[in-house]
């Protein structure tokens, strides 16, 4: 698979805030998202694409709404 990198210091376009996930990355979480390269830290975009939809998916499934209505 072919790495979509940016660098997280000038990315502005994320879904999530750059603080958020400066803190991942200090507390060790997913450690597969960043790479750091010269001193710059990169996100991985398609490995934060895949995260992302791993928790829309865990939401889904876990969600109240759904389970009152009967749907699985």
């Amino acid at each position: 698979m072919h790495s979509n990198l940016i660098r997280l210091a000038k990315a502005d376009s994320l879904p999530l805030c750059k603080s958020t996930l400066y803190k991942w990355k200090h507390l060790g979480k997913f450690p597969q998202l960043f790479i750091k390269l010269g001193g710059a830290l990169f996100v991985d975009l398609n490995v934060l694409d895949e995260i992302i939809e791993a928790g829309r998916l865990r939401g889904r499934r876990n969600s109240p709404s759904t389970s009152r209505r009967g749907v699985q």
